[in-house]
């Protein structure tokens, strides 16, 4: 039979793994909606190229994530395929003030420009993962706080 002591502890281990689980459920939901908000206030809708969900407005992971991948299709295609690579390459091998050597680097700045949007959507992606990973966390704590409080009764 467990002592006052031992059930003492569980009860206050239990308070504690509670209270931490609520401030990480508390956590993930609100950078969820933060990430959410801030996506919709962009008024970003997917395009009607996408694989899934276009003409849907960018405002969770998946469309986040199919925007991403529309914006980089887009890109390499109006950049008749060539990667930042190739294109410094070919920079190296023209003359600097040639009108080739201008499509060059409009085309350098478009991938640029599409790697940046990628980017801060693929960071987006990211947050979402990591909001349900906290969330999830915490929702495991609740349940295990409870759990340990029952048994310091």
């Amino acid at each position: 039979m467990p002592t006052s002591t031992t059930t003492d502890a569980l009860a206050r281990a239990g308070g504690f793994t509670l209270a931490a689980g609520a401030v990480f459920v508390a956590a993930g939901a609100t950078a969820w909606t933060v990430v959410t908000r801030q996506l919709r206030a962009e008024k970003i809708e997917v395009p009607g190229n996408a694989p899934a969900f276009a003409g849907k407005p960018v405002q969770g992971p998946a469309t986040a994530y199919v925007e991403a991948l529309v914006i980089k299709g887009n890109a390499e295609r109006g950049a008749g395929g060539r990667t930042f690579a190739d294109i410094s390459a070919a920079l190296r091998e023209v003359a600097p003030g040639s009108d080739e050597a201008a499509e060059l680097r409009k085309q350098s700045m478009s991938l640029s420009t599409a790697a940046s949007l990628r980017t801060a959507l693929m960071t987006s992606v990211l947050a979402y993962g990591v909001s349900a990973l906290v969330t999830g966390l915490g929702a495991f704590f609740v349940v295990t706080g409870s759990v340990l409080r029952r048994a310091g009764r």
